[in-house]
C-alpha cells in the first residue's frame, strides 16, 4: 500500500512510500532515510505522527490503523540547532569525522550505506545483463551461419525472455515495468534455460572440436570436417558457452539480490534497544543530543512491555525522567513526558510517582509553551485520575495530589491555552475529579474551575463540550450559586441547540438551566434571553421524556414570580408547554406540561399547582442515571493506539 509523508521542513515535497500493513514503523522510516539521502539530508532527525499521536519504530502500521493512502506527518526532532559543542574535545581531536550536529547514529548510517551499496550493485548487474542481451541477440543471429543453424529455435526465444521479462531497476526510481512482480520467476526460468542452452552449446562445441582434431586440417587446408564453417561453429559455440555462463551467473546473483528490500538492514538498528544502564547513564550525564536520544529510547522501552517499565523504575528512571521533563530542549521534554505517561499505566508505579511528588512536575508542564508537551502532561494526569475502581483508595489520594498546590490553576490554564485535543483531556480530568465528593466540594469553592469549564463549553469538539457540561452539573450539586454566577454560561447553554443536534448535550444543558430557573435573579436573565423560547422548543421536540420534563420544570419556575411570569407570557413560553402536552413522551411529561399551563394561565400565584416532591425527585434521579450512568472513558481518543495502554 502507498503512504504519503509530509514535512513542513520540505514544503514542496511529499514523500511516497510503498509498504505493507504488516511492516513496522521502522520500515517507513527506512524508506524516508533513503529519500532524504537523495536530497542530501540523511542526517535529518525526525519522528512520525499520525492523527495526533507519535509512531514508535517497534510497532506495526496496523497497530495504528494506518491504511492505504494515509497521510503521515514527519516532525523534526528539534526546531533549532541544539548541538552543544564540547570545545575542549573539539580542539584536542585530530580527526575530521566529528559528530557535532544532529544526525542519525553511526549504526543507522552504516546500515543505510550498506543498503545503498546493495541497490547500486543490483542496478549495475541489471545494466550488465542488458549489455549481455545485445551480445546474445548477435549470437542468436550468428547461429544461422553455423552447422547447427537450427539452434536458433531455442537461443532466440531465450533472448526474448531476457529482454522482455528482465525487471528494470534504478536506485532512485526503484522497479519499473510490467513484469517486476515476476522477477523471481524470471530468474529461475532464465537460469534454467541458460544452463540448458549452455549444455547444448558445450556439446556442439565439443563435437566440432573433436571433428577438427580428428581431421587434423593438414597443410591448413580447410575442407571437409575442417572447413571454415566447421571451425567457425566450434569457435562460436565456445564463446557462446561463456556468454551463457556469464548471463546465468548474473541472474543467479540477482535472484539473491532481489531479496534485499529497503529497511532490511536499517530496521534492526532502529528498533534495537540499548542496555538500560547505558541509556540511564546517557540520560544523567550525557550532552543535550545524548539526553534527547536517551529520552526517546526510554519512551520506546516503556511502550514495549511491562517488564521494561519495571526495569526503568528499578534504575531510578522516574527521577531521571522528571529531570529530563524539565529540560530546555522541547524534543527531550516530549519524549520524557511520553515515557512517564507509559510508566503510569502500572498502578504500583503510579503510586510511587505520586509519593515522590511527580504530579507537581506534570501540572507545571501544563504551562509549557510547547503544545505537545502540554498534551502529553495532560494525558499523563488523566492516567492518574482515571485509575479503575479496584484501587479506589489510592485513586482518591492520587486525585488529591493533582488538585494540590496550584494544580487547579494549571489545569485551568491548559483549558484556555491548549489545543482541542488537550482541552478534551483537561475536560475529562475535571470530570473525573468532580466525581470525588471531597474534591468536588473543593472545586465548587473556587470560581476558576467553573470559568475553565465555561470556556470549554465553547469548544467545537462535542466530547469536550459533554465533559465540561457534566462537570458543571456536578459542581452545581455542591454550589448552584457558583454556577449561576457564570453569566456567559447562560448564553452558551441557550445557543447550544442552535449549533449542535446532540440530544445528550441537550439534556445536560437543560438540567443546568434548571439551576438558573430556580434562582430568582438568574431566572429573570433567563426569561429576557432572546434565544430562550427557540432553544426550549428544540429541547421539547427531541421526544426525550426526561428532557421534556426538564423543559416543563424550567418554564414552571418562571411562573413563581409575577414579573417574570408576565415576561414569560410575552415570549409565549406557553406555546412550548402546549407542544409538550400535545406530544408528551410519557404521562409524567404530560402532567408537568399541563400543570405548567395552568400556572401560566392563572392570574394569581398558585403554589398548589407545583409538581409533587416525588415527581421532582424522580425527575432528578432519572436525569442523573441517564447522564452519569458511566464515568468518562476517553479510550483511544486520549491513549495512543500503539502504546500498551491504548
Amino acid at each position: 500500500m502507498i503512504i504519503y509523508v509530509e514535512n513542513k521542513a520540505f514544503p514542496f515535497r511529499t514523500f511516497v512510500t510503498l509498504v505493507e500493513p504488516t511492516d513496522k514503523i521502522a520500515r517507513v522510516r527506512a524508506h524516508l532515510l533513503h529519500s532524504l539521502h537523495e536530497i542530501g539530508r540523511e542526517d535529518h532527525q525526525f519522528r512520525l505522527r499520525f492523527k495526533g499521536q507519535y509512531l514508535r519504530d517497534a510497532f506495526y502500521l496496523e497497530d495504528y490503523d494506518i491504511g492505504e493512502n494515509a497521510v503521515v506527518k514527519m516532525v523534526p526532532m528539534s526546531k533549532r540547532n541544539d548541538s552543544v559543542y564540547d570545545l575542549k574535545s573539539l580542539t584536542s581531536s585530530t580527526t575530521l569525522n566529528l559528530d557535532l550536529g544532529p544526525g542519525q547514529t553511526e549504526d543507522v548510517k552504516s546500515a543505510l550505506y550498506r543498503e545503498l551499496k546493495g541497490f547500486c550493485f543490483r542496478e549495475k548487474l541489471i545494466s550488465d545483463f542488458s549489455g549481455l542481451m545485445y551480445m546474445h541477440f548477435l549470437a542468436s543471429c550468428l547461429t544461422l551461419l553455423t552447422t547447427y543453424w537450427y539452434s536458433f529455435s531455442w537461443t532466440f526465444p531465450l533472448f526474448l525472455i531476457g529482454v522482455i521479462f528482465c525487471p528494470q531497476f534504478t536506485r532512485i526510481g526503484g522497479y519499473v515495468g510490467n513484469y517486476t512482480h515476476w522477477k523471481y520467476v524470471f530468474c529461475v526460468v532464465y537460469a534454467v534455460g541458460a544452463l540448458a542452452t549452455l549444455g547444448v552449446s558445450l556439446y556442439f562445441s565439443s563435437v566440432q572440436w573433436m571433428s577438427i582434431v580428428n581431421h587434423g586440417c593438414k597443410d591448413w587446408v580447410f575442407v571437409d570436417a575442417c572447413s571454415h564453417k566447421h571451425v567457425f561453429t566450434a569457435i562460436f559455440f565456445s564463446f557462446n558457452s561463456l556468454l551463457l555462463l556469464g548471463a546465468a551467473i548474473i541472474v543467479a546473483i540477482l535472484f539473491f539480490n532481489f531479496r534485499l528490500q529497503i529497511g532490511d538492514y536499517i530496521e534492526k538498528f532502529l528498533v534495537q534497544e540499548r542496555d538500560i544502564e547505558d541509556v540511564m547513564k546517557a540520560a544523567r550525564n550525557g550532552k543535550l543530543k545524548e539526553k534527547r536520544t536517551a529520552a526517546y529510547e526510554l519512551a520506546a522501552m516503556a511502550a514495549s512491555g511491562d517488564d521494561n517499565k519495571f526495569r526503568i523504575v528499578a534504575e531510578d528512571g522516574l527521577e531521571v525522567l522528571l529531570s529530563l521533563a524539565l529540560s530546555s530542549d522541547d524534543s527531550t521534554q516530549e519524549h520524557a513526558v511520553e515515557a512517564i505517561e507509559e510508566l503510569l499505566i502500572i498502578p504500583s508505579i503510579q503510586d510511587n510517582f505520586v509519593e515522590m511528588g511527580g504530579v507537581k512536575t506534570l501540572t507545571a508542564l501544563l504551562r509549557s509553551e510547547n503544545s505537545k508537551v502540554m498534551q502529553e502532561a495532560a494525558s499523563a494526569l488523566y492516567t492518574i485520575v482515571s485509575e479503575s475502581d479496584e484501587h479506589n483508595e489510592h485513586k482518591s489520594s492520587n486525585q488529591s495530589a493533582v488538585v494540590a498546590d496550584h494544580g487547579i490553576d494549571d489545569l485551568a490554564y491548559a483549558s484556555h491555552q491548549g489545543t482541542i485535543y488537550c482541552q478534551r483531556t483537561v475536560a475529562s480530568i475535571f470530570l473525573e475529579l468532580a466525581f470525588n465528593r471531597d474534591i468536588r466540594a473543593q472545586l465548587a469553592s473556587r470560581n476558576i474551575p467553573a470559568q475553565a469549564m465555561t470556556h470549554l463549553c465553547r469548544s467545537n469538539d462535542p466530547e469536550t463540550q459533554r465533559y465540561a457540561l457534566q462537570t458543571l452539573e456536578l459542581l452545581a450539586i455542591e454550589s448552584s450559586d457558583m454556577i449561576c454566577a457564570q453569566e456567559e454560561l447562560l448564553d452558551i447553554l441557550l445557543e447550544l441547540p442552535l449549533k449542535t443536534m446532540d440530544e445528550k448535550l441537550y439534556l445536560i444543558a437543560g438540567k443546568i438551566l434548571l439551576y438558573y430557573a430556580e434562582n430568582k435573579a438568574t431566572c429573570k436573565q433567563l426569561v429576557e434571553n432572546p434565544s430562550l423560547k427557540e432553544s426550549l422548543t428544540i429541547f421539547a421536540r427531541t421526544q426525550n421524556a426526561v428532557l421534556q420534563k426538564v423543559v416543563a420544570k424550567v418554564i414552571f419556575c418562571t411562573t413563581e414570580h409575577k414579573r417574570i411570569k408576565s415576561k414569560a407570557k410575552q415570549v409565549r413560553l406557553d406555546k412550548v408547554l402546549g407542544y409538550i402536552r400535545d406530544n408528551a413522551a410519557d404521562r409524567e411529561a404530560w402532567d408537568m406540561a399541563d400543570q405548567g399551563l395552568q400556572a401560566m394561565n392563572c392570574d394569581d400565584d398558585n403554589l398548589s399547582t407545583l409538581p409533587t416532591l416525588s415527581t421532582l425527585e424522580k425527575l432528578n434521579k432519572m436525569g442523573s442515571k441517564e447522564q452519569f450512568g458511566s464515568k468518562t472513558s476517553l479510550g483511544s481518543d486520549v491513549k495512543p493506539s500503539g502504546s500498551s495502554s491504548d
